[in-house]
């Protein structure tokens, strides 16, 4: 499975592809730019020159009610030596209600070409996540509010990055946040 991230900055969207590879990202704000990356368990490259978001200089802007299909392909390393360090995630709190904030933090960094400013919390089953910022040393911090309409469950969350080069973790570092009915 691939995860998907729709935004990043100011629209901050996930998915998670299906057994065919196909995602869908529903509800996407109109009328404001959203970046495309994808990012794959496995020690992989996940832009590269023949299929890059910045190649194709897409800038996808929506109507509402406006679908957009984008199609690319993640590649397996041949340096899996340049992938950056994800590990020692934390989210508190484990447990929140539709509407509550959750913050997540994880230690990251190296990866050939230095780490990029992509540091993620994701849930695509939440269909949301968060872009965690330096807060000293290699510990970064952000948080996400648990859209009003999620239904009770379990919700994994992915730590995720990359590095400028795009070489993402080999391992996505994995949490579960319990949403309980409010």
């Amino acid at each position: 499975m691939h995860h998907r991230t729709v935004g990043y900055t100011g629209i901050e969207m996930a998915a998670i592809t299906d057994a065919d590879g196909r995602y869908r990202v529903p509800d996407v704000p109109a009328g404001q730019p959203a970046d495309v990356f994808g990012f794959r368990e496995g020690g992989y490259r996940y832009h590269n020159s023949l299929n890059s978001l910045y190649d194709d200089h897409l800038k996808i802007m929506l109507e509402p009610g406006q679908t957009y299909t984008y199609d690319f392909t993640v590649r397996q390393l041949n340096d899996p030596s340049g992938e950056p360090e994800v590990r020692d995630p934390v989210l508190s709190p484990t447990t929140a209600e539709p509407g509550q904030e959750v913050t997540f933090e994880v230690t990251a960094r190296g990866g050939i070409g230095v780490l990029s400013d992509e540091v993620f919390a994701a849930s695509p089953q939440l269909g949301r996540l968060a872009l965690l910022a330096p807060v000293g040393g290699d510990r970064f911090r952000g948080t996400l509010t648990v859209p009003p309409d999620t239904a009770p469950g379990d919700y994994p969350v992915a730590f995720f990055t990359a590095s400028n080069d795009c070489y993402d973790n080999h391992t996505f570092p994995l949490l579960t946040l319990h949403v309980a009915q409010p």
